[in-house]
């Protein structure tokens, strides 16, 4: 939520001073109630959420660091059930992938047709997701697995690019790996279903 209030804060116009002004607020709540739970999770967070890459990345430190120099460069950057979880996530994940899709520069013609084709296989999980029962949704899920296996690779490879000044995008380096941490998140969700551990966060 601290990242989303600064994708707002970079994002909204610079006459909007009103939003603006509330965005930084929001991120600046959220920054200290994130600092407090740090604080609190300390030797209670299980190991293996500290290792699924959702929580923190190798490029989480240089993406803020580069967000940050670029705000204060330019002030502004214009630029529980398994079902359910399923198709709320497949929702998030195509999303990711057509904005992704919209934020690169023409040029990376490949990556946008990648970004497109992800988009497409998670419309189509989705409605494959709304027309299973409940006991149907193993094979969907072993399915999601594969495809969000190679998505999360595709994010890797696009926040590395896009920190390494290898992309040519007006992707935020932090929102790429924003992205990727969801990406992360959301594969040790469906591992962790996989092997009857059922749909815990």
């Amino acid at each position: 939520m601290k990242e989303h209030s600064l994708f707002l804060l970079a994002g909204f116009p610079s006459k909007e001073t009103e939003f603006i002004q509330r965005a930084d607020r929001f991120r600046e709540e959220f920054e200290s109630g994130l600092r407090r739970t740090v604080e609190l999770a300390d030797g209670i967070v299980r190991e293996s959420v500290l290792n699924s890459r959702e929580i923190v990345t190798e490029y989480t430190q240089q993406a803020e660091c580069q967000t940050i120099t670029e705000l204060e460069k330019r002030g502004r950057i214009s630029v529980p059930d398994l079902k359910n979880l399923e198709i709320f996530w497949n929702q998030i994940m195509m999303e990711h992938a057509q904005f992704i899709r919209g934020l690169l520069d023409p040029t990376e013609c490949e990556l946008i047709e990648t970004a497109n084709t992800f988009a497409g296989d998670y419309c189509e999980l989705l409605e494959e997701a709304k027309e299973q029962d409940r006991k149907a949704m193993n094979a969907l899920t072993a399915k999601t697995l594969e495809i969000t296996k190679q998505y999360q690779q595709f994010k890797t490879a696009g926040t590395q690019g896009i920190t390494g000044c290898e992309i040519r995008s007006i992707i935020l380096p932090l929102l790429a790996d924003h992205v990727l941490r969801e990406a992360n998140h959301y594969l040790r969700i469906l591992e962790y279903a996989q092997v009857g551990g059922g749909t815990s966060c």
